[in-house]
């Protein structure tokens, strides 16, 4: 069953990291932002595609047992995902940009954290 708090809160924050990824971007490869808008708005698509699937994929459950279960299993489906998606990117990427590809690993657990994080309180607040 879809969460649609969390696929909410995940496209959001893709979209916003996204945002914030091609402000990166447009400062290291060649041209202005005119010059780069089908790609950059490539790469904004794809982190919130990346928000989409980690809204979606929730219930995924790596680990198993442990207190910290919630946030473990988040940060590994963040970097899993984030991982797939930043290799998307740069095998099309015509300026291989190496810190695109590495943020992309780096947004995926952070926004699986923040959409867990942001779910928890939601929860914890409806069972008050």
């Amino acid at each position: 069953m879809v969460n649609y708090k969390r696929l909410g809160l995940s496209t959001l924050t893709g979209a916003i990291l996204g945002v914030v990824c091609i402000l990166g971007a447009v400062q290291r490869i060649p041209g202005n932002f005119n010059d780069n808008l089908a790609y950059l708005m490539g790469i904004w698509t794809m982190r919130v595609i990346l928000g989409i699937v980690i809204g979606l994929a929730g219930g995924v459950v790596i680990f198993k047992g442990e207190q910290w279960q919630p946030w473990v299993n988040a940060v590994i489906r963040g970097i899993l995902f984030g991982l797939i998606f930043s290799v998307a990117i740069l095998l099309i990427d015509p300026f291989k940009d190496y810190s695109t590809f590495a943020a992309g690993i780096a947004y995926g657990p952070v926004t699986d954290l923040i959409t867990t994080f942001f779910i928890f309180l939601i929860q914890k607040k409806n069972h008050n």
